[in-house]
């Protein structure tokens, strides 16, 4: 039997940045950004493939199981 449980995560974007994150479950949540314009070279990453991206790791704000049913049912 199969006890992994899913999580959900809710990803919040206004004006194509993502203010915060919810879940109703414990994740680890990075945010890759490849809209690198006027972002200082400091700042940058190169994945792999030799794309340059901004990368940071975004907390997440905790939510019940019931409040995340009700995202789900919004987007049914």
């Amino acid at each position: 039997m199969n006890t992994t449980r899913i999580c959900t995560v809710i990803v919040h974007l206004t004006g194509g940045t993502v203010p915060y994150v919810e879940s109703d479950g414990h994740l680890n949540v990075m945010i890759v950004d490849h809209d690198i314009e006027g972002v200082e070279e400091t700042a940058l990453r190169t994945l792999p493939d030799g794309c340059k991206v901004t990368i940071r790791q975004e907390t997440v704000a905790d939510v019940g199981r019931q409040s995340a049913q009700r995202w789900l049912d919004l987007a049914a």
